[in-house]
């Protein structure tokens, strides 16, 4: 396999980071994930601006943004894929000694690797999956995809254990989000999902605002707002939306099933439409320009900018 590493595709195999690099040592730094069918990066403008925001937030400096998607063309090319994954994550960088502030500038480190993904026609129906609720013991900034997630895997591990694929997590009553995904509900025929604006603080999904546009195209109603844990177990249906499948039906939640158990109308027909949207994207979308970047065997110290 070959990444992306500080500027340069390399071979995996040489791929090297220092020990003394802050996301390895503090998980100081943060991430995105692009799904891509047929070369066509789904909302690859709006990862790009989210990208843009959680270095903001995080005070990581020294990444330009606007090369993100030359970036991703050119780990596809190399890897030889069209319908996959591209992981990227940004570091603060390697100082000369562990420090909990940085002693010294630091040039933050670019990692990016594309991982085979199944095709836009294999997507024919919404996955079903069970999930649990639980108590977010995570840390209030969730707008910051950072690389810290020992919270959300706790969680995810929780739910593992007890027959279940995610966690739909809550705060004084109310429920934010998945341990790695949004959710939303359907309560007679209305789409409800809750604010990024407000508490519990959630991500701002790149493919939550697909679905509410999709919600809006297809003539959905749509409420946003604070959802209250109670709610879930009368909900007619219950949806989590993530980048790798869209939206994605829970069926079963806490052991009980979720309206019939079945993938429900709404959330087959949002499924439907936010699949069909990337299928125009992708016969919309203009032959790419070929970015420059070197391949190499090593890495160049001097790509490290």
């Amino acid at each position: 396999m070959k990444v992306h590493l500080n500027g340069v595709i390399v071979d995996e195999a040489d791929a090297h980071i220092s020990v003394l690099d802050r996301g390895f040592l503090f998980g100081d730094g943060v991430y995105e994930l692009v799904r891509f069918f047929e070369g066509h990066g789904v909302g690859l403008e709006a990862h790009q601006r989210r990208l843009a925001r959680s270095l903001d937030l995080a005070r990581i400096r020294g990444f330009d943004t606007t090369t993100f998607a030359d970036l991703c063309t050119a780990l596809l090319r190399a890897n030889g894929l069209t319908n996959a994954t591209i992981y990227l994550q940004v570091t603060r960088g390697a100082g000369r000694v562990r420090a909990h502030v940085p002693t010294e500038p630091l040039v933050p480190t670019v990692f990016a690797m594309a991982t085979a993904a199944e095709p836009i026609e294999s997507l024919d129906t919404p996955q079903e999956v069970t999930a649990i609720t639980a108590p977010d013991q995570r840390w209030q900034l969730c707008e910051i995809k950072t690389l810290s997630l020992m919270g959300n895997l706790l969680h995810l591990l929780t739910a593992d254990d007890r027959g279940a694929s995610e966690a739909l997590l809550h705060r004084d009553g109310f429920v934010g989000e998945g341990a790695y995904s949004n959710m939303a509900l359907v309560v007679r025929g209305v789409l409800v999902t809750p604010p990024i604006a407000e508490e519990p603080p959630i991500l701002h999904g790149t493919a939550r605002a697909d679905l509410l546009t999709a919600a809006r195209r297809l003539g959905i109603g749509t409420e946003i707002r604070r959802v209250a844990l109670a709610e879930l177990a009368h909900a007619d249906e219950l949806m989590i939306t993530s980048s790798r499948r869209l939206v994605s039906a829970v069926t079963r939640l806490d052991g009980q099933p979720v309206g019939d158990g079945r993938a429900g109308p709404v959330t087959t027909a949002l499924f439907q439409g936010m699949r069909d949207e990337i299928a125009r994207g992708i016969h919309a979308d203009a032959p790419a320009a070929q970015p420059s970047m070197r391949t190499t065997s090593a890495v160049a110290p001097v790509a490290h900018h």
